[in-house]
């Protein structure tokens, strides 16, 4: 499994995770620990997989920019 396909399916079981976790802290609000634990490593497993994006797209661009020279 590739790096990229690894941090997709790590956000894709984190999520679900998260509202499965929601759906508890509605009905018990101390759950919510968990619910705040989940959201914020979506967060980082979303800006990890941005990082990836922008350094794929600098990478191309630089080796655009290579060939017309």
């Amino acid at each position: 499994m590739t790096a990229m396909a690894t941090i997709t399916s790590d956000l894709l079981r984190l999520h679900r995770a998260r509202d499965k976790v929601a759906k508890l802290v509605v009905a018990d609000p101390a759950y919510a620990p968990i619910f705040q634990r989940l959201d914020a490593e979506i967060a980082e497993a979303e800006a990890a997989d941005n990082i990836v994006a922008r350094a794929r797209a600098v990478a191309q661009n630089a080796r655009g920019s290579r060939i017309s020279r």
